[in-house]
């Protein structure tokens, strides 16, 4: 608990900053997308695209340059995943779902971003790709359903299994935003997440315990700037 106390200092001190009223610009937005996740129910390193869940958000960005920002994102969606998307796994016939709110603090780059405020340019040179990366607390609540040619044993330990509902999340990603106006952007937003256990499904003795589970969110956000 000591070192997820220390986390939420670090990652409030950022908001912190976004309040403060002589700051130049704040930004506001909401976000619309997809959460999907990679672990015990997926064959590949990429998700299962057929367990693609809604999810949507709200976001803060403070402006630091016209190449850098801050954005406070605070993220709700569904992870899921079941044997039956596979035939080599159908025997094994568990599956699970899960609740997930996020709360991240990352950077943003946008090496071409005062192109995006210049309205002087055509709409395709106000396209600016952006990358980011930062911290988050990810709340989760995996609900596994084991089937019947799970061994009884391993089953019973994930079953019993104690971990924290809250884990920590390293947000790693990219996008593409377009420049509206000077107050209003529109982006396409991709961004895994590290995690650091294998219980993000609940499984991992049943399963493959030698890897951490990892998910995303990918959608459309729009930004207004609130504050000049």
């Amino acid at each position: 608990m000591r070192i997820i106390n220390v986390l939420l200092i670090v990652m409030l001190c950022p908001l912190w900053v976004l309040a403060q009223p002589a700051l130049d610009a704040l930004e506001g937005g909401v976000f619309l997308g997809v959460a999907n996740y990679q672990g015990d129910f997926t064959l590949n390193t990429s998700p299962e695209l057929r367990e693609s869940n809604m999810a949507i958000g709200l976001a803060a960005r403070h402006p630091l340059s016209q190449t850098h920002a801050i954005r406070a994102n605070l993220f709700y969606g569904k992870l899921s995943g079941n044997d039956r998307n596979f035939d080599i796994r159908e025997r094994r016939g568990s599956s699970f779902q899960t609740s997930l709110v996020e709360f991240s603090v990352v950077g943003e780059w946008e090496p071409f971003g005062r192109n995006r405020t210049d309205l002087t340019l055509d709409l395709g040179q106000r396209l600016s790709p952006f990358f980011y990366a930062g911290l988050g607390l990810a709340s989760i609540n995996p609900k596994p359903v084991f089937g019947n040619e799970v061994q009884a044993e391993k089953a019973a330990e994930d079953v019993n299994a104690k971990f924290s509902k809250v884990q920590l999340a390293i947000p790693l990603g990219l996008g593409l935003r377009l420049g509206i106006n000077e107050a209003m952007s529109l982006s396409l937003d991709l961004g895994m997440r590290k995690t650091f256990t294998d219980y993000l499904d609940g499984v991992s003795v049943s399963g493959n315990r030698k890897t951490h589970d990892w998910y995303l969110f990918g959608g459309v956000m729009f930004l207004y700037r609130i504050r000049q």
